[in-house]
């Protein structure tokens, strides 16, 4: 599902849609990586997970459903290993997260790429219940040139 660059316009505005577009750090070495991935298993619950293409839940996961969420993200992780780290994990506070982007490694995409379409996480994990992803915004004819020097 793409977005232009100039997300904050297409987004409701909602605290679930604030604080996804709130500043995030990258799990990004490996032990740290797997330090984290042991952290969410310990933590208790309360967590709403979000695959970004269903429509978005009405209540915090159970414990069955956030262990199998875990297990297919770092399965889904783990096809990169090859890699020298891993950057598709993103978290508004690694000490004390409430709120996780988890990309697919595969289909990354940028945030603001020459073609405006970033790509959703594949799933989200927040303490703050989600909203559903809107519609996308029409697609901009824009040529070449105007789309390179957008926002110059």
């Amino acid at each position: 599902m793409g977005y232009g660059c100039e997300m904050t316009k297409h987004f409701p505005d909602t605290a679930f849609w604030a604080a996804y577009q709130g500043r995030f750090s990258g799990v990004l070495n490996w032990p740290d990586v797997e330090a984290f991935w042991a952290s969410m298993a310990a933590s208790s619950g309360g967590w709403f997970v979000f695959g970004t293409e269903q429509v978005a839940p009405d209540a915090t996961a159970t414990a069955a459903e956030f262990a199998e969420t875990l297990g297919k993200a770092t399965e889904l992780i783990n096809t990169r290993r090859d890699r020298s780290h891993c950057g598709a994990i993103y978290v508004d506070d690694i000490q004390s997260p409430t709120f996780i982007k988890i990309f697919d490694p595969a289909a990354m995409g940028s945030a603001c790429n020459i073609s405006g379409i970033p790509v959703l996480p594949r799933w989200i994990i927040s303490r703050i219940k989600p909203d559903n992803v809107p519609p996308p915004p029409p697609p901009e004819n824009l040529s070449l040139f105007k789309r390179l020097t957008r926002g110059a």
